[in-house]
């Protein structure tokens, strides 16, 4: 069975058995959240998804009798229907456009089937993924989607131009000082960082608000590309060689994602190309910082797995599903 996850920032594809095992799989980096001007999905990311699935195509990849998914961009864009009829016509490929609900139930049935074969799974388990236009938080007992995602929150900020103020300077000069300030917010007003990065930080913290008021686990499970290329750039690992088996159940914390996008912020591009993949390094700023403000002393488990995975599943043990 092939299942084809068509989100706000990628194009994910996984050729799967009955047995769960994933023979081969395929990602590319579409960008459909990007410069949605009139709620439209712009002609650039389309072009690029039609590339990508005469990719699939010419890998000889049943698209006929795939099964797809939609989310969070596709759900906002008023092209929708008409970007998916054309890709009917031409790939004989029928997608189906979910809601969030059913959204998170899929990543959560991926990412659940994982950690069982890893034996790592806990009932209590929370859940979080991370998209190009919106955040998914579900546990056993509620699900909710929040209208933010790496893409649609970078694309919110209107960077201005401004200049370190005294007090900045003065812990600068001074960074022993700046360490006795226990407050993480008013730690990062006074730091020396780039004023559109500190920008970025504080808006993520807004933006993070309502989601955050939800969290009372002790463990997350996050599946997004976020905190799989930060555990790969941690290891070096370029993006042409990513293996998801060196990521599967890895753990992370809060501390990591600011560390990985300070980091990345300095990196020069064309570094950033070779370890983040194209024109990924700003989203992928975006995303830390957003994970950054959202947890603080929660374990967070990464597992590669997501909707793609959990279409197979659901298709391999009837597990049925609407569009909207």
């Amino acid at each position: 069975m092939l299942g084809i996850d068509l989100g706000s920032n990628t194009l994910r594809a996984v050729l799967m058995d009955e047995n769960f095992n994933k023979l081969q799989s395929e990602e590319f980096i579409i960008g459909t959240a990007k410069n949605m001007k009139n709620s439209n999905i712009s002609d650039e990311a389309i072009q690029k998804l039609f590339d990508a699935l005469n990719t699939l195509k010419n890998k000889n990849y049943d698209l006929k009798n795939a099964k797809a998914v939609a989310t969070a961009a596709f759900r906002k864009a008023k092209n929708t229907k008409e970007i998916f009829e054309k890709i009917k016509q031409e790939f004989k490929l029928k997608i189906t456009l979910i809601d969030p609900n059913t959204e998170a139930k899929l990543s959560i049935l991926a990412m659940q089937e994982r950690l069982k074969r890893l034996h790592i799974f806990r009932k209590d388990f929370n859940y979080c993924d991370l998209g190009g236009a919106s955040c998914e938080i579900s546990n056993a007992k509620i699900s909710k989607s929040f209208d933010f995602g790496i893409i649609s929150f970078y694309e919110k900020n209107h960077f201005k131009h401004s200049k370190h103020n005294a007090f900045v300077k003065f812990f600068k000069k001074n960074p022993k000082q700046l360490k006795r300030i226990k407050n993480k917010i008013l730690k990062f007003h006074f730091s020396p960082y780039h004023p559109h990065f500190k920008q970025l930080f504080f808006n993520a913290f807004k933006e993070t608000i309502m989601a955050k008021k939800i969290l009372k686990s002790q463990y997350f499970v996050l599946n997004s590309g976020v905190p799989t290329t930060l555990y790969a750039y941690k290891q070096k690992i370029k993006y042409k060689d990513y293996k998801e088996e060196k990521i599967n159940g890895k753990m992370l914390n809060s501390k990591d994602f600011l560390n990985f996008a300070i980091k990345i912020w300095n990196l020069e591009q064309e570094k950033a190309k070779i370890y983040l993949g194209d024109n990924r390094k700003k989203y992928l700023i975006a995303g830390a910082l957003l994970l950054y403000t959202l947890f603080d002393k929660e374990k967070l488990i990464i597992i590669d797995d997501g909707i793609r995975e959990g279409v197979c599943i659901a298709h391999f043990k009837n597990i049925s599903y609407k569009g909207i």
